[in-house]
């Protein structure tokens, strides 16, 4: 939990020298936007490496200025899920973020992104052996990062190519039990609207 506190602190102090700087004949209200992502996720636990999912993730966040503010948003990682000749195990985790984003245009309408935060995951994981499966769910703490390029089709609609990497935890982490930890990285198009 202080880890947390300390990361929220830390985004507050990074991006106040830009809110200060704000220009006061901009209307800060046009500066609200809505993201949507859809691409791959290529996971990495252990050994295990699957490449074959479905990334999707929506995003709601205000940036001062147009070039830095706060997000947050919704993500799916797709499922992961590892054969053995008996049956197999997978895992299905979504993530609730909550970070900072910053935008730079840096020639004519093209322009580079970059975001990262807090996030916490809700994992069904489970194992199949035949008719019979048996799961469970857990809820973990972890972070997020990821970097963009794109270009600005009109001033309210950009489209972009992204790179994200969610670090989530898998299992409850009790005295009793183990937990996973998964490194997810999604390479996806976006749509962003600014309003």
């Amino acid at each position: 939990m202080h880890k947390t506190l300390l990361a929220a602190a830390l985004a507050v102090v990074a991006i106040a020298p830009f809110a200060a700087k704000a220009d006061e004949n901009t209307n800060q209200l046009d500066n609200f936007f809505v993201a949507g992502n859809l691409g791959q996720s290529n996971y990495r636990i252990g050994g295990v490496s699957d490449k074959s999912d479905v990334f999707q993730n929506v995003r709601f966040g205000w940036r001062w200025n147009n070039i830095v503010g706060a997000e947050v948003g919704y993500a799916y990682l797709g499922k992961v899920k590892n054969d053995y000749t008996f049956g197999d195990t997978w895992a299905k985790p979504r993530v609730a973020q909550i970070g900072v984003n910053a935008k730079y245009n840096f020639y004519n309408n093209w322009y580079v992104t970059g975001h990262g935060g807090y996030l916490r995951s809700r994992t069904t994981s489970g194992v199949t052996v035949g008719d019979y499966t048996a799961s469970q769910r857990s809820w973990n703490n972890g972070w997020y990062a990821g970097a963009g390029v794109g270009y600005d089709i009109t001033k309210n609609v950009a489209l972009g190519l992204n790179y994200d990497n969610y670090h989530i935890k898998n299992g409850r982490g009790g005295s009793n039990e183990s937990q996973i930890n998964m490194n997810v990285a999604t390479y996806s198009a976006s749509v962003e609207v600014r309003f």
